[in-house]
């Protein structure tokens, strides 16, 4: 009888171990968020994204924050809806910033920006932008924009 039930909790404890271990960890991240800022390259390496809602007009609002991966930017976009959430072509109510988290040079905000949102439901959204940023006096064009983001 000891022996049977040495027996089953070995047998429990090895289909434990067995279930438990995944055979791939993969590390890739679940959202994207990049452009070119006057031809050079921004990828977020650490996105997040999540729907708010604005206090002084009652909207809705999108919101697609990331930083670099040498943690040198901060790049941050924001689409208000004029009524629902829904997939179109926005830029009225669109802003962007880039900004140098160590200062070593000056930020950028949007100029005009015009975003594309090919698919967007609860959890997640995805699109195309592009437009021209500022900075004091210096515009520059912003190309390539594209995101791929979870909603938190």
């Amino acid at each position: 009888m000891r022996m049977k039930l040495l027996m089953v909790a070995f047998i429990a404890a090895l289909g434990t171990m067995l279930c438990s271990c995944d055979k791939k960890n993969d590390t890739k991240p679940t959202s994207s968020f990049s452009f070119k800022l006057d031809g050079v390259q921004y990828q977020s390496n650490s996105t997040e994204a999540y729907v708010t809602d604005t206090v002084y007009a009652h909207k809705k609002t999108l919101v697609i924050d990331g930083v670099t991966n040498n943690f040198g930017h901060h790049m941050e976009m924001m689409i208000t809806f004029p009524d629902s959430i829904k997939a179109g072509t926005y830029q009225e109510d669109v802003e962007m910033s880039l900004m140098d988290i160590q200062q070593k040079e000056p930020g950028y905000l949007n100029k005009t920006v015009k975003v594309t949102i090919t698919s967007i439901n609860s959890k997640h959204a995805e699109g195309t932008f592009s437009g021209v940023l500022i900075s004091g006096e210096t515009e520059k064009p912003l190309t390539d924009g594209t995101f791929k983001v979870e909603i938190y």
